[in-house]
């Protein structure tokens, strides 16, 4: 089982660093000044934000590297349940975000979110969920790595 384990977390690990490079959300609509992600400026009619158009892709990379070697050597096994803990926990929160950006980036100006609902939509992509999948499977991974193996 400790192979398996080994194995998931690795996967995940390469989820999350994988996920940095995928497109995150596509935001269309009238011209809307928007600040998304911390730091990616929104003007356009049309723009899609991936993880490295963000200031969240080196600690996402530096979280994936660090995780995938703690898997490959097996040490750590505790800090790498944490690791895989607080990764779901941003990829649900990346989810969430990326799902309501709108509302959230134009809350506090009745005239920005009165244009923004009338004329801007945002759809979803596939980084978030990556980023969400791969915590998993690291946080699953991690917890049937550091299980203890029963010989019969």
């Amino acid at each position: 089982m400790r192979a398996f384990g080994r194995l998931l977390a690795l996967v995940g690990a390469l989820g999350v660093v994988v996920s940095t490079f995928l497109p995150w959300v596509t935001v269309q609509g009238v011209p809307l000044h928007l600040d998304l992600l911390g730091g990616t400026k929104i003007s356009g009619l049309r723009t899609t934000v991936s993880g490295t158009d963000t200031k969240a892709w080196p600690p996402l990379l530096i979280v994936g590297g660090v995780a995938a070697l703690l898997a490959l050597f097996g040490v750590l096994r505790k800090l790498l349940v944490l690791i895989g803990l607080l990764t779901v926990l941003a990829g649900a929160g990346l989810v969430y975000y990326v799902q309501h950006v709108i509302d959230i980036e134009t809350s506090g100006d009745t005239l920005k979110r009165t244009v923004a609902q009338l004329a801007v939509e945002s759809s979803t992509k596939s980084g978030p969920f990556v980023l969400l999948a791969g915590g998993v499977c690291l946080f699953l991974g991690a917890l049937a790595a550091a299980a203890p193996v029963r010989r019969r």
